[in-house]
């Protein structure tokens, strides 16, 4: 575990200083360095005569150590796993279900019964067939961590009362509440019961439906995914993906510029604008559903103080955290919702907004200033904390921020559990809800907050059991104030999804409603 403290010394310098050294970058006439807003980049016209690069490299940030989604939410598990695996069904940025391994599904009345037809004559990268005992062997494998290999359980478990297998290519969930948002839920990957049986999990969770397989590793260097010729549905023209790991961010904008990769993703805010105004490399460009957010240990004196945390909402300028760290703007947008404006369900809120002369009233009137707050983090958002740290400095609040390795962040803070608040992001895969359940309720799985609150679990359990679509995001809203209200985490931005590319590379997906970043269709036209 790395782990590294220090506490403000020139919190006063910072504050000004701050908004030109996360990143943002001067002219040299003084003035700010404004992106060239990417267009929109267009897919060629291709034909049988047109010329792919057999193999393509995609640098990315860190090692693969976990072949599947259920073993671990590393950014690089959930990029693999997008081209290896497929759910029953895909949920695409309109937030519409589109057929996958079913061909179609219908639900009951109250939304407490989904029966999906499954697609025949599906392989696994294994050979075996995919069929209606695949489905079932995977909600109920990957349930519990109980199970060899399980460290995040399939998004739902809990809502299921039993997986019916009505025919081969016939599934039936049988809820134990109404789900009217059941369709996200089923676009989890699907594994293959005779493999993880026959090889285990390491390996037999590896083997999935997707157009790719997993085919070679080289721990800290590179992995590669290779096209599966038995693939159900349209083939990719690229025959093989090849993941390079370059831990560093401005590492990874080199070997792009030098031509040693063909695209890069998750860049250092700096490099992604001047590749922008470069010119010579295709630039997508998506909002993210993911929020970054500080949140409050609700285990400590100052975490479980609602005083404490609604001055520093107010104390942190998110736009300064924005400019500051995101280029001006031109990388990321302020948030001051937990909630993403591109998810499922988002609803305005009223949100506590920038005010430090009243935070630091607030502090005073309650005998708090001049505490001291304890901040973890990892190094992606340590400039963050700095803007944050500089802020709640001119409200009377000394922040001390600790480092600590990004691998296995939450599960190494929540062992120390000394820490008043910590920044991390929220990460979405399952229903429209899943952040309020997987953060914020009682004992949530992923959180490090250890939020607990009556009053909310009643409501997102009424919220969760709603029979009608209609219904369940009209307390949804109601929730998102709540939270907003109550503070148990402060929203600080929303970094844009970036993949950069040579000229001639194309097709990556940067949809908002998977997880992270799909290379499935990706392809470089040979020049």
């Amino acid at each position: 575990m790395m782990k590294k403290t220090w506490s403000l010394l020139l919190a006063t310098a910072m504050v000004a200083g701050m908004l030109a050294g996360c990143g943002g970058q001067k002219s040299n006439g003084g003035s700010e360095t404004v992106a060239t807003e990417p267009a929109a980049v267009e897919e060629p016209t291709t034909d049988e005569n047109t010329n792919y690069k057999k193999e393509i490299r995609i640098g990315t940030l860190a090692d693969l150590t976990v072949k599947n989604r259920y073993a671990g939410t590393a950014t690089v598990t959930t990029q693999t796993c997008n081209s290896t695996f497929n759910g029953l069904v895909s949920m695409g940025t309109d937030g519409e279900a589109a057929p996958e391994l079913a061909t179609e599904w219908t639900s009951n009345d109250d939304s407490s019964e989904w029966t999906f037809k499954l697609r025949e004559g599906v392989k696994f990268h294994d050979g075996s067939d995919f069929t209606a005992d695949d489905v079932k062997f995977t909600w109920e494998y990957a349930s519990s961590t109980e199970n060899d290999g399980i460290t995040q359980p399939i998004t739902g478990a809990s809502m299921v009362d039993e997986v019916v297998v009505d025919d081969p290519y016939t599934v039936t969930f049988k809820l134990n509440t109404s789900s009217a948002d059941w369709l996200y839920y089923a676009a989890q990957d699907i594994m293959s019961k005779t493999a993880v049986e026959s090889m285990g999990f390491e390996k037999g969770g590896a083997i999935g439906t997707g157009a790719y397989y997993f085919d070679t590793l080289e721990s800290g260097v590179s992995w590669t995914i290779r096209r599966f010729e038995d693939y159900w549905g349209e083939k990719p023209v690229t025959e093989a993906i090849t993941f390079v790991v370059i831990t560093d961010a401005s590492a990874r904008a080199l070997a792009l510029q030098s031509g040693d990769i063909d695209a890069m993703y998750d860049g250092n805010p700096s490099d992604i604008v001047n590749l922008m105004n470069d010119g010579q490399y295709n630039v997508y460009k998506a909002d993210n559903i993911q929020v970054v957010y500080a949140g409050f240990n609700a285990l400590t004196e100052y975490g479980a103080n609602k005083i404490v945390r609604q001055a520093v909402a107010m104390a942190v300028n998110r736009d300064d955290v924005v400019n500051a760290c995101y280029e001006n703007g031109n990388c990321g947008v302020a948030a001051d919702n937990f909630i993403s404006t591109v998810a499922a369900g988002y609803t305005p809120v009223e949100a506590y907004q920038y005010d430090p002369e009243g935070a630091q009233k607030l502090l005073e009137d309650n005998g708090l200033s001049g505490i001291t707050l304890k901040l973890y983090t990892f190094s992606k958002y340590i400039p963050l904390a700095e803007v944050m740290q500089a802020s709640l400095a001119q409200v009377g609040i000394n922040l001390e921020i600790t480092e600590y390795a990004q691998t296995g962040f939450t599960k190494a803070i929540k062992e120390d559990n000394k820490y008043d608040l910590a920044i991390n992001c929220t990460s979405q895969y399952g229903g429209i809800m899943t952040v309020m359940v997987e953060y914020l309720m009682t004992n949530a799985a992923r959180s490090f907050m250890n939020y607990s609150n009556a009053d909310f679990d009643a409501k997102l359990t009424e919220a969760l059991a709603s029979p009608n679509y209609e219904e369940m995001l009209a307390k949804y809203a109601e929730l998102q104030q709540f939270v907003a209200e109550d503070v148990p985490a402060v929203p600080l931005c929303m970094a844009n999804l970036f993949c950069i590319g040579t000229n001639n590379f194309y097709g990556v997906n940067l949809n908002a409603q998977a997880v992270d970043v799909d290379f499935t269709n990706c392809y470089v036209i040979e020049q």
